[in-house]
């Protein structure tokens, strides 16, 4: 065999990775762009060709074993075409006979996986054959090309795109509830498919020179033909190639550490006031706060922002924070936490809430300025951070961060403990993304007696992630394909909003923990057991649970990576708009707070409250825009005060110059 000529198994792999090409094209849970298309459309090929070859080679090596079992058989197409037929059928029926089922083992849908594997090995190689038998042939090439581009738009036409629609598009008045709607162009994206193609020919021929040189150098060292180690050269190459995927998200982790510990001109200065750590008499210093504490710390409402919105006479309320650069061990940390906690006097208030961010230390500021508009500042706030980079490279973070979050309340705990009964403030807690998996991982095993153990008297956990072990003990053994009734106790795992909004006024008054998410949100549903096991989100169109895509049919590691780049996409929010769809749940953060926490305002108040949350997220997205490009140097300012005053175009929906850009930075 020439190394650098196409053998049936890069043949293999070249037809399955153009049917994952063209089948990748079927809807995710959010709408998609033209470049995350690209990409998914190239994960697919490369998924594709490299399990064609990888399977393809040990069909290969079957076929190898049984020519040569029998002198009188030659080697020969007819025997691997057999092989390959065999593995078609047989593996389509076992998978016939293993059905995706809610609640699978991970045992059964291994099997069911190797026999998805072994199937599509099986086809492929079929068609790889065909084309073997043109090679070395004047238009082989060509042919290749033409039977790959073939099969990608065959693949294309089976996900019935006039029917499919993305999972953002199930909604009760058929708007999808995204801030930013994206649209395929569709030349653009048939021209990337196509590009995709031709650069699986040349990855084709560069992995088969890659791995038959990988398979002669096995057979100088282990002995024995080329041909035998050539599924291990196949190993090699896929290794490599991995290898420097890794290489690239590692650099890329550097990059993000550096922003979140970065510096904004619109949070440089501390607050200059004694209930806010890094102000006056502040146990950690401004200079160790993180970009996401600078910003939560000092957007602290003042009492006069209060009593502008409610009325009457308001408290300062309290925000506390244990950055991760305050300390070096998640020990010290916690106790610094507490120590500020002691300091600011925080559980003397009427309210005190423990917040767990995201990966980056994210704290949800339309649920602080909630608690402390509607407590007329009666309240404390604290958080703990854990990561400066974004959830999803932060997952390796939440055994850690789990840990800390159970210092500080064990802290908490004994605190309370130590007080009057009659004095103790009520005690809530709120966790959002991988805050609310780090806060929940905290209950694990134990059910609801763990958060009622430790004195908790509500919580609201919005976008707990698929990981989260926790939320699945609580959720048992029900089915996604029905309502979820309250419980077990007073918890309420809402399948999506609709389902929480719905709920029965009664109902909803026995609910004290509620974890809330978006149907179309993809972090509850991004998972490690995407990549080998169909989830129960993608069962049969007719019973999957609102915000799923329909008529989209899960693939291996495919669908995983559709469901990353649709994390990815999950939280574009427009600031002082609040709209419901993917990670964005600012429209039902206040009203969850106010249920769950159990605060009863006026429908005038809240009216109130609500406008106030949207005029102060504008103000302060525009304030820490505009004070950035007033610090750039003179030669660049123009064009960054220029693109400043097209995004705050974009965002109030009326055209705006530097003078008005400047008034909305200033709150006027």
């Amino acid at each position: 065999m020439v190394a650098h000529e196409l053998d049936v198994s890069s043949r293999s792999g070249l037809l399955l990775g153009a049917f994952y090409t063209g089948v990748s094209f079927q809807p995710g849970l959010l709408s998609r762009a033209t470049r995350d298309q690209a990409i998914i459309s190239g994960v697919a090929a490369a998924t594709g060709y490299g399990w064609g070859v990888t399977a393809h080679s040990l069909l290969s090596g079957i076929s190898r074993k049984i020519a040569h079992s029998d002198e009188d058989v030659e080697p020969g197409p007819i025997i691997g075409t057999a092989v390959d037929l065999i593995a078609a059928v047989g593996g389509a029926a076992a998978v016939k006979a293993l059905p995706a089922r809610e609640h699978d083992s991970t045992k059964r849908s291994l099997l069911r996986l190797g026999a998805m594997g072994l199937s599509a090995a099986g086809a492929s190689g079929l068609g790889g054959h065909l084309l073997q038998t043109r090679s070395g042939h004047k238009g082989s090439g060509t042919l290749t090309l033409v039977a790959a581009l073939g099969t990608a738009a065959a693949a294309y036409a089976l996900t019935k795109p006039e029917q499919a629609r993305a999972g953002a598009l199930d909604t009760p008045d058929g708007k999808p509830h995204e801030d930013v709607a994206r649209e395929i162009n569709m030349p653009q994206a048939v021209g990337s498919s196509l590009a995709v193609t031709a650069l699986l020919m040349v990855i084709a021929k560069g992995e088969s020179a890659l791995s038959g040189a990988a398979s002669r150098g096995a057979a100088r060292i282990l002995g024995g033909d080329p041909d035998d180690h050539r599924t291990l050269g196949r190993l090699v190459s896929t290794a490599i190639t991995a290898g420097v995927g890794w290489g690239a998200v590692t650099g890329v982790s550097a990059l993000l550490a550096k922003g979140g510990e970065g510096n904004e001109p619109a949070h440089a200065v501390p607050p200059q006031i004694e209930e806010i750590t890094g102000g006056p008499g502040s146990l950690s210093s401004w200079a160790d706060q993180s970009r996401e504490s600078r910003r939560w710390l000092s957007m602290v409402l003042t009492p006069e922002e209060i009593e502008n919105v409610m009325g009457g006479t308001a408290q300062q309320p309290i925000r506390v924070y244990g950055s991760l650069k305050a300390a070096d061990s998640p020990q010290a940390r916690a106790e610094l936490l507490l120590a500020e906690i002691d300091r600011t006097k925080a559980l003397e208030r009427s309210v005190f809430v423990l917040f767990s961010p995201t990966g980056s230390g994210y704290v949800n500021y339309v649920a602080s300025e909630t608690l402390e508009y509607l407590t007329h500042g009666d309240c404390a706030s604290a958080c703990i951070q854990y990561s400066v980079l974004p959830s999803a490279l932060s997952l390796t973070k939440v055994p850690y961060a789990t840990s800390q979050t159970r210092i500080v309340l064990n802290g908490i705990m004994q605190r309370l403990m130590a007080m009057p009964k009659a004095k103790r403030p009520k005690f809530y807690m709120f966790g959002e993304s991988l805050g609310s998996q780090v806060s929940e991982e905290v209950f694990r095993g134990q059910g609801l007696t763990g958060p009622e153990g430790v004195g908790l008297d509500a919580a609201v956990w919005i976008g707990t992630p698929a990981a989260t072990v926790w939320r699945d003990e609580i959720w048992g053994t029900r089915t996604v394909t029905e309502v979820p009734e309250v419980g077990p106790g007073s918890a309420y795992l809402p399948r999506a909003i609709r389902d929480w909004r719905n709920l029965p006024a009664e109902d909803k008054k026995q609910v004290k923990f509620l974890l809330l998410q978006n149907g179309d949100d993809p972090i509850p549903k991004f998972g490690a057991k995407v990549l080998w096991q169909q989830p129960s989100w993608l069962g049969p169109d007719e019973t999957r649970p609102p915000g799923s895509p329909r008529g989209t049919k899960w693939l291996p590691v495919v669908t995983f990576f559709a469901t990353f780049i649709d994390m990815q996409n999950a939280l574009v929010p427009t600031p002082g708009t609040f709209q419901e769809g993917g990670h964005d749940y600012r429209r039902e953060i206040p009203e969850a707070i106010k249920s769950i926490f159990g605060f009863k305002p006026s429908a005038k108040a809240m009216a109130s409250v609500q406008k106030a949350l949207r005029d102060r997220e504008l103000e302060w997205e525009v304030r820490r825009d505009w004070m950035a490009a007033e610090a750039k140097p003179a030669v660049d300012r123009a064009k960054a005060e220029a693109k400043v005053e097209a995004h705050v175009t974009e965002w109030t929906g009326h055209e705006v110059d530097a003078a008005e850009v400047a008034r909305i930075a200033e709150g006027n």
